[in-house]
């Protein structure tokens, strides 16, 4: 997995050869907010052209427990609603 992406609206991942976006929403750091709040529920379908696509719960799982990581690798403090 590769975290590809990060707006002020979303995050996109890169898993093989399907991504998927994962809306929130970013924060300006150092005023006591996270980095990012990750919206759990808009992760339910890959990215095109595997838009027909859905994710499973597990892939889902999967995918949040790489961003808990892949957040704190970059010292960023991720909040998952």
């Amino acid at each position: 997995m590769e975290l590809t992406a990060i707006a002020r609206g979303h995050l996109r991942v890169k898993v093989g050869a399907k991504s998927v976006t994962v809306y929130g929403e970013a924060f300006l750091r150092g005023y006591g907010s996270p980095d990012f709040v990750l919206y759990q529920n808009s992760i339910e379908m890959w990215d095109a052209p595997n838009d027909q696509e859905g994710v499973t719960p597990a892939e889902k799982n999967h995918l949040v427990q790489f961003l808990k990581q892949e957040f704190v690798r970059r010292k960023m403090f991720l909040e998952i609603e």
